[in-house]
């Protein structure tokens, strides 16, 4: 004779249960529980999605909504699989990124940029040595041709002005706004690289410009 303790029905009821709670179990310590003892509080969200789907169409909009309601200035959001830290006023962002730079100046490692990259490039590089060479390189490259000095400064100003002046002149009227931006752009670029600017109503200029605007 078969007892209700020994019966398949009440096995199977045993082990779904026991299945539920190891579940349970596995997804608060790998989802619900913060990954370190003084980490900012947040939004879990739900598994595997966390907070996405409750992000909508303006998704800074909502994390300062939660800043001010509830988390505060540091709050931590689930992104997916990943969590990020979320600064949202000025007197943080300033202690974490200008202050502390060099702690906080290493990027996410993300697999779509990993996979794209091949681990080439620097934009997402992990090691602080490779990113601090091309950042030291670069900036030294830029304050070459002229970037963060004052005639670089006064060369920009007086593109803007020449720029606002045009859409004056315009007075109102519809025009294809790429042809008016971008022989701007073109100008501040040619004269950072090849050290001379193009009259707007330079033919071969303009075409080349217009080249770009139709790709």
């Amino acid at each position: 004779m078969i007892t209700w303790l020994e019966s398949p029905s009440f096995i199977y009821a045993v082990s779904v249960v026991i299945g539920l709670v190891t579940l349970s179990i596995l997804v608060y310590q790998n989802w619900w529980k913060l990954p370190h003892p003084r980490y900012p509080s947040g939004v879990r969200g739900i598994p595997v999605l966390g907070a996405l789907p409750f992000l909508g169409e303006m998704p800074h909009t909502v994390l300062q909504r939660w800043s001010c309601e509830k988390y505060g200035p540091v709050m931590s959001v689930r992104l997916g699989p990943n969590d990020a830290v979320v600064l949202n006023d000025y007197d943080t962002i300033t202690e974490a990124l200008v202050k502390h730079r060099s702690i906080f100046q290493l990027r996410p490692q993300l697999k779509i940029i990993t996979d794209y990259s091949k681990g080439y490039g620097f934009g997402f590089s992990d090691g602080h040595k490779q990113y601090l060479e091309v950042r030291q390189f670069t900036l030294k490259a830029l304050r070459g041709i002229g970037i963060g000095k004052r005639k670089m400064e006064v060369r920009v100003f007086d593109v803007a002005q020449e720029l606002v002046q045009t859409l004056h002149d315009l007075k109102g009227k519809a025009i294809d706004l790429k042809m008016v931006v971008n022989p701007v752009v073109c100008n501040v670029i040619s004269s950072v690289v090849f050290g001379r600017t193009f009259e707007r109503n330079d033919k071969a200029f303009l075409k080349i410009v217009k080249s770009i605007a139709d790709r």
